[in-house]
């Protein structure tokens, strides 16, 4: 019996047998008629034995899903850092890596991030130096306390453009999490936003190769000084790259970028 339950037709079959042996003849002695007994008595306590059930065979490891990693518990800072980069660069926030978090006093109202026409007021903030890492680059980001304000801290190029007989003063920042900040001080204009808005995908591919290529590079474009109406134009450029020089095609291909991409945010600016 496989689920230790009486089965009726059997056990009725073994009780009357046990019944009739009671009542066998005279001629079968005292010893063989309890040894017939004993012999039913087995038979019913096999019977109503439940049959073991077969033991189950591990399966194969193999075939199980990997165990998943239980999400991180982020703080408020921590989760609005993921989600600007994963943002920036259209990249899924689980392949997006906290490496730090370090909690910070910052000097004023902008996090201890400072651009050309970008107003700060002179207060502490205390808040949070974040460092992510993303498709292999190491970027950081500066929060207050509870993370609704951020600033990206990672700069990959400054360009200004300054005199000149329009009297330029011109100013752009692009950082290395994908975001690019212009002003004009004509008229107090700033404007954010990210490269993804503006660039074409090439572009931003052709911006990538330059990254992994070239390290810290300073062009100066400037007119000679003493010149009248002289216009200023310099640019800076921090990659992950070896290179620490640039031929001058290369400059001025990277010049030309920036006064593009600076042209572009100007049409948000006005």
């Amino acid at each position: 019996m496989s689920d230790g339950r009486f089965n009726p037709s059997i056990d009725h079959t073994v009780i009357r047998n046990i019944i009739h042996a009671a009542y066998i003849p005279s001629l079968m002695d005292m010893n063989e008629k309890l040894f017939f007994i004993v012999a039913l008595l087995i038979l019913v306590i096999t019977a109503c034995t439940p049959e073991s059930s077969p033991t189950e065979e591990p399966s194969n490891m193999d075939d199980q899903p990997a165990a998943t990693q239980s999400s991180m518990d982020l703080t408020s800072a921590q989760r609005a850092a993921i989600t600007a980069i994963s943002g920036n660069l259209d990249l899924p926030a689980e392949k997006i890596t906290l490496v730090s978090t370090e909690a910070v006093d910052w000097p004023d109202s902008c996090l201890g991030v400072r651009e050309e026409g970008l107003d700060c007021a002179q207060a502490t903030t205390r808040g949070f130096r974040i460092l992510l890492q993303a498709n292999g680059k190491d970027v950081e980001y500066h929060t207050n306390e509870d993370g609704t304000q951020i600033r990206p801290a990672t700069v990959l190029l400054t360009w200004k453009r300054e005199g000149g007989i329009a009297g330029f003063c011109d100013f752009m920042t692009i950082y290395l999490s994908g975001e690019v900040h212009g002003s004009s001080c004509k008229g107090g204009q700033y404007i954010e936003q990210r490269l993804m808005d503006v660039l074409a995908k090439e572009e931003i591919a052709s911006l990538d190769e330059w990254v992994k290529s070239y390290g810290s590079l300073s062009i100066d474009a400037s007119d000679p000084k003493g010149v009248s109406d002289r216009m200023v134009v310099t640019l800076t450029f921090t990659g992950l790259g070896s290179q620490e020089t640039a031929s001058s095609s290369f400059q001025q291909e990277l010049r030309n970028f920036a006064q593009d991409l600076y042209q572009r945010l100007s049409f948000s600016l006005k």
